[in-house]
């Protein structure tokens, strides 16, 4: 599933939870956490360190996936089907995203405490 295809804002709410701008704006966010762990972007990794180029090619796609497993609570199995991978490719990948989404949430939170102080 390419969310960059979905028109419809309805579409997108029912489909993440979230509304488009304000996802983009979380997808920023997860880039910028990304980058910081790991000194380079997702793109540059997975170019310099992956032969065959997984599914979620982006960070976008990968919080799309597990906004969409959080929103509608699939079993392994379907979320792989909706998204072109096995369940245990799923599992894995909302592993790694979900941790990178967690990580970029608390980061936030932290953020904005020392903005309150």
């Amino acid at each position: 599933m390419n969310y960059r295809e979905i028109t419809s804002k309805r579409q997108f709410k029912d489909s993440t939870g979230f509304s488009r701008e304000d996802f983009d704006c979380l997808l920023s966010d997860m880039e910028r956490t990304y980058h910081e762990q790991n000194g380079q972007t997702y793109q540059e990794y997975l170019e310099e360190n992956v032969e065959n180029l997984p599914t979620l090619r982006t960070i976008g796609d990968g919080l799309f996936f597990v906004l969409f497993y959080k929103k509608n609570g699939l079993i392994w199995g379907c979320q792989g089907l909706v998204f072109g991978m096995s369940p245990a490719s799923a599992h894995q990948r909302y592993q790694f995203f979900s941790g990178l989404l967690e990580l970029t949430l608390e980061k936030k939170a932290h953020a904005e405490k020392g903005i309150q102080q």
